[in-house]
């Protein structure tokens, strides 16, 4: 049977975490119109051997890909030339999906042609197991299942890793790879598709449930500054695709400026994390500078207020702005 939709799920050592992923899927009335490739990232503990437990039950949807590790990039990049699926969507495998939404999500697949699909998802606490918000696709509830360009795409919330669905044609021939033995590569998957893609369709649908709170997460403000370097390296690869983009149309080029942007703005977190430290104030003022200079569009498409606030009193509220930062971070 040919598949609907390829489900990615990049797994590495999360054995308390992969049953609940992989059981998501199983709603039964949709299973074969799925192909789950859960690509095993190397793991060390017992994440592969209770995966395969799933591709023994059913064969024809679930299979795993084992490899050495790399990194998340790397366990998208090894699953989209081995995608069947019309549609390619990443649930990593500490994450799950709504099984209740499955159908219907399946049914508006069926019936749409849209390059980009982009769903409401939850935020869930790992803690206490419920939800703490809700992250709506769009600023209009009129946007929802609608087909639309990107000149009305613009004005809605950029689209997340987690809210996204993108055809798998477009991953393929314009042969979409992201970085390696990385973290934060996520920004580079959701905005490399954009210049080829003209259509979009926006679903109210919060299918994707995203587990927060997890020790050594990503988004944790302490393993950002461990992993500077590693964001920085993402950035300079969105620079140089905005710039090999160059010619893009107005709002497709307004619309990857502002997703690098969003890049940009937690950069500046980072610094500000970082604290009062001379050397990471001129390191600052230097990144910003450069921003100015060479990517104008994305400077001017930073949308927090600290920045610009920042910018403003040309850094000299920076002590004042870290000292808050630390107080609100605890």
């Amino acid at each position: 049977m040919e598949k609907l939709l390829t489900i990615v799920v990049p797994a590495y050592n999360v054995e308390k975490y992969i049953k609940t992923c992989l059981d998501s899927f199983t709603e039964i009335s949709v299973l074969r119109s799925m192909e789950i490739l859960v690509v095993d990232d190397g793991s060390t503990d017992k994440t592969a051997e209770l995966a395969r437990s799933y591709e023994r039950k059913y064969p024809d949807s679930f299979k795993v890909l084992s490899k050495e590790n790399g990194g998340h990039g790397s366990t998208i990049n090894y699953a989209i030339p081995r995608a069947t699926g019309k549609y390619f969507k990443v649930v990593d495998g500490d994450d799950w999906v709504d099984k209740k939404l499955l159908p219907e999500f399946i049914n508006l697949l069926k019936h749409t042609h849209s390059d980009v699909i982009s769903n409401d998802f939850n935020l869930v606490d790992d803690r206490t197991k419920k939800v703490t918000k809700r992250r709506k696709a769009v600023s209009n509830s009129y946007h929802y299942n609608r087909e639309w360009g990107f000149a009305e795409a613009v004005m809605d919330p950029l689209v997340t890793i987690h809210s996204m669905t993108v055809r798998t044609d477009v991953l393929q021939k314009n042969e979409i790879r992201v970085d390696e033995h990385c973290f934060y590569e996520d920004q580079e998957f959701i905005l490399y598709p954009i210049p080829y893609c003209t259509s979009i369709t926006f679903s109210p649908l919060a299918l994707y449930q995203y587990r927060l709170g997890r020790s050594g997460q990503s988004v944790d403000i302490k393993m950002m500054i461990k992993r500077h370097d590693q964001h920085l390296r993402v950035l300079n690869a969105l620079f140089d695709y905005n710039n090999v983009h160059g010619n893009l149309q107005t709002y497709k080029k307004k619309y990857l400026e502002r997703g690098i942007a969003e890049a940009v703005d937690d950069e500046y977190q980072i610094f500000l994390a970082k604290g009062n430290d001379k050397e990471n104030v001129e390191q600052m003022k230097r990144f910003d500078e450069l921003l100015r200079e060479k990517h104008p569009g994305v400077y001017e498409s930073c949308s927090r207020k600290s920045v610009w606030m920042l910018r403003k009193t040309e850094f000299k509220i920076f002590p004042v702005a870290a000292w808050v930062y630390s107080r609100l971070r605890g």
